[in-house]
């Protein structure tokens, strides 16, 4: 196995910021080059390395190594990641609409793209990762991020509105939802909800409704209980197999089978999935 990946659920209070905290060991067996495939799932994902070894991203035309503490964008394709030693992360998942409310830094300026959070956070952010690092057990490291993060919310004191309210329905039906009741359970017309989602995370909530469906897709694969691809259309809710297909290949660049075939070669985290307390 050359990747090991493990999840954890946040305090209630959280909740409505952050996803999950993660915890990642990549390249275990330290093969010469592990190249792997990220898919998008609807988050931003703060980074932050264990160790001195880093991984690659691309930038331009190359790849170079991410910085010590990196925040990933909310991404609408997929994006490559190497590793050329055994790398340690612990990761925190925030939600896109959450992401502001606790380090001011708007998901919508670093879509598709990756940021050094040094250069947007203050001399306490980097004392928290640094402990981060002194941390010898992960229940240590979530201790010290939900310590950390509860301080942020109560200095900046944020007030959960209706964009809140609106990620989090498309989230929990699985993107199966249409634009006008979204804006009816939200309290909010149409267009100044699309009007929203646009500048504070970056896409429309029709786009996010698709990888909200994509995360349901790849649930449904983790789980191993699907029969056939027309099967996994139905139970994720698309009108056909052929809608299913083109949705999948914009969003992972593979059809079904191929990705099904060649699954060890990407890193999937469709929200939620194999969480453990």
């Amino acid at each position: 196995m050359s990747v090991i990946f493990k999840e954890y659920k946040p305090t209630p209070a959280l909740m409505p910021y952050v996803e999950l905290f993660w915890e990642g060991q990549f390249n275990v067996d330290n093969a010469q080059l592990l190249t792997q495939k990220v898919l998008p799932n609807g988050y931003l994902e703060a980074v932050i390395h264990l160790s001195d070894l880093h991984c690659e991203l691309p930038q331009d035309t190359a790849y170079h190594p991410s910085a010590d503490f990196t925040l990933i964008g909310l991404f609408s394709r997929p994006y490559e990641v190497r590793f050329k030693a055994p790398v340690h992360t612990f990761g925190i998942r925030f939600k896109p609409e959450g992401l502001q409310s606790v380090l001011r830094v708007p998901a919508a300026e670093i879509k598709d793209g990756f940021i050094d959070l040094e250069a947007f956070t203050g001399r306490d952010f980097r004392e928290y990762c640094y402990r981060l690092r002194a941390a010898s057990l992960p229940s240590e490291r979530i201790a010290l991020s939900e310590a950390f993060l509860q301080k942020k919310l109560e200095i900046n004191s944020p007030e959960l509105y209706y964009l809140n309210r609106a990620a989090e329905v498309i989230r929990r039906r699985k993107g199966l939802i249409t634009l006008e009741d979204l804006a009816g359970i939200a309290l909010i017309s149409p267009r100044q909800l699309e009007r929203e989602f646009k500048q504070k995370i970056g896409m429309t909530p029709k786009q996010y409704m698709r990888i909200a469906r994509l995360n349901e897709v790849n649930r449904i694969l983790e789980s191993g209980k699907w029969k056939g691809l027309s099967g996994i259309a139905y139970d994720s809710g698309f009108a056909d197999q052929a809608h299913f297909i083109r949705d999948f290949k914009h969003f992972t660049g593979e059809n079904p089978t191929a990705f099904i075939r060649d699954r060890e070669q990407f890193i999937v985290n469709p929200n939620m999935a194999g969480i453990r307390g």
